[in-house]
């Protein structure tokens, strides 16, 4: 779960959930097609913030794990693969997804607010 935490730390660092920077990601979304871009910008971004939270505290872990792995999904499929992106420039995702499906599957381990401390 740390690593959710480096992760959430350094995206509030870079000013990820900023209205300017999701209506940045919101033109994106449009210009890979997607309707309603703004919508699910937003309700992209800060579903994953809040289940980032959620993993970090260790709770609903299972529920929070099922919006990353949906959200990095849809990220490397319709942004990372089309435009011929490196491994490094895929590697976070990549590595986000793969921790998303293992918190799924394993739950949340101790210290968690779902285990009881």
């Amino acid at each position: 779960r740390m690593v959710f935490l480096l992760y959430l730390i350094t995206a509030i660092k870079a000013e990820v959930w900023l209205p300017s920077v999701v209506t940045s990601f919101s033109s994106q979304l449009q210009n890979l097609g997607f309707p309603l871009p703004i919508l699910f910008a937003y309700v992209g971004s800060y579903s994953v913030l809040i289940c980032y939270i959620l993993l970090i505290i260790g709770w609903k872990v299972r529920w929070a794990s099922i919006p990353i792995i949906i959200y990095f999904t849809v990220a490397l499929f319709t942004y990372h693969f089309p435009k011929g992106h490196s491994i490094r420039e895929i590697m976070p995702a990549f590595v986000l997804l793969v921790l998303g499906m293992y918190f799924f599957i394993a739950g949340a381990g101790k210290p968690s607010i779902d285990e009881g401390l």
